[in-house]
């Protein structure tokens, strides 16, 4: 195994890989991005490359044989070199650290080197920040940090000065779509479906993939489109049913949100089909206007956070539908709201 079993991240793995092979791999290294792209992949492949006892040659390209004992107690995280730092409920705890910074006072017991990898880096409290922040100021010889965030804005400006950044990137659709169907085993189009809707997140294919969530999404933009054309009366009638059967209404508010980025990609050309195609096209190409898009997309996300701040369901999808219909409908349909639902309007 080597950087290359890592799906996507070419300039990551990379960049990476020659710091690997000239020796100058730095103390400390900082893997951003959203999650379910392959980071603690990546610093897994890292840890096999600093402690592998059998390195392939140069040649080969691999940095890690994958097969000896180091690799396979790396790959099965029991290495007594490889220290795992994970979240205690939503927070990393000054505590942790301090077990950190106690087990670097001693030489790596097996390997060349420790290797610390602390994943949910942004959950690291400010203490605990502070307290990580001493020990890569001084860094201990033979030990190498590895930091996953999801946007290293979210962590100490001055731990992120400490460290050599590297950006990861979304996986392109493709590779989402392969690795879903060979999984997950779901179909082609199906697969195409869950790529388009985790937006490059292995983390969030896993989620749309299991049980029926992406017919859940299917129904939800269709029922949208329905109202568009429908009576008045119908809509509001269907949205107290719709807040009645709903098991998770703000996903099925991201899945309008979703269906708005589609369709606005597609009206910019950065892509010919959207991820359901097979809905009515007439009513599929209901906006045409992408300033109208974008303002449906500023509704949705507006009624999100009425929704997270536990406001009445049901005028809350009552106020997105009557708005998306409003411009739906075109010229000459207006509808007033009562209440908070003016703050939907733009």
């Amino acid at each position: 195994m080597s950087l290359d079993s890592v799906a996507g991240q070419t300039r990551a793995k990379r960049f990476l890989a020659h710091l690997l092979r000239t020796g100058n791999l730095p103390h400390a290294l900082l893997l951003s991005g959203m999650e379910g792209i392959g980071k603690g992949r990546l610093a897994l492949e890292l840890a096999k490359g600093l402690n592998c006892r059998v390195p392939p040659a140069s040649e080969t390209g691999a940095l890690a044989c994958g097969a000896c004992e180091a690799c396979d107690k790396i790959a099965r995280r029991v290495h007594p070199d490889v220290v795992w730092v994970e979240r205690e409920g939503t927070t990393i705890k000054l505590a942790r650290i301090k077990e950190v910074r106690e087990r670097c006072r001693v030489r790596p017991f097996e390997g060349a080197f420790r290797v610390t990898i602390i994943q949910d880096a942004q959950a690291l409290t400010e203490e605990a920040g502070n307290a990580l922040l001493k020990i890569l100021e001084e860094p201990p010889p033979r030990n190498v940090f590895i930091l996953l965030a999801l946007d290293a804005q979210m962590l100490l400006p001055t731990l992120v000065s400490r460290c050599c950044h590297v950006r990861c990137q979304p996986l392109e659709d493709e590779q989402v779509r392969d690795l879903v169907m060979d999984r997950w085993h779901l179909s082609k189009t199906q697969a195409e479906q869950v790529a388009r809707l985790s937006f490059g997140s292995l983390e969030w294919a896993r989620a749309w993939a299991e049980g029926d969530r992406v017919e859940r999404c299917r129904q939800v933009i269709q029922r949208l489109l329905d109202h568009a054309q429908g009576p008045i009366l119908e809509l509001f009638l269907d949205t107290a049913q719709w807040v009645k059967e709903s098991e998770d209404l703000e996903q099925d508010l991201e899945c309008i949100k979703f269906w708005v980025r589609e369709s606005l990609m597609q009206h910019l050309g950065m892509t010919e089909k959207t991820a359901f195609q097979e809905l009515d096209a007439s009513k599929a190409r209901a906006v045409q206007d992408p300033e109208t898009l974008l303002k449906i997309y500023q509704v949705v996300e507006n009624a999100v956070q009425h929704l997270r701040a536990h406001a009445n369901k049901q005028l809350i999808l009552e106020g997105v539908c009557l708005k998306i219909k409003e411009w739906l409908d075109g010229e000459g349909h207006r509808y007033s709201f009562p209440g908070w639902r003016q703050d939907l309007s733009l």
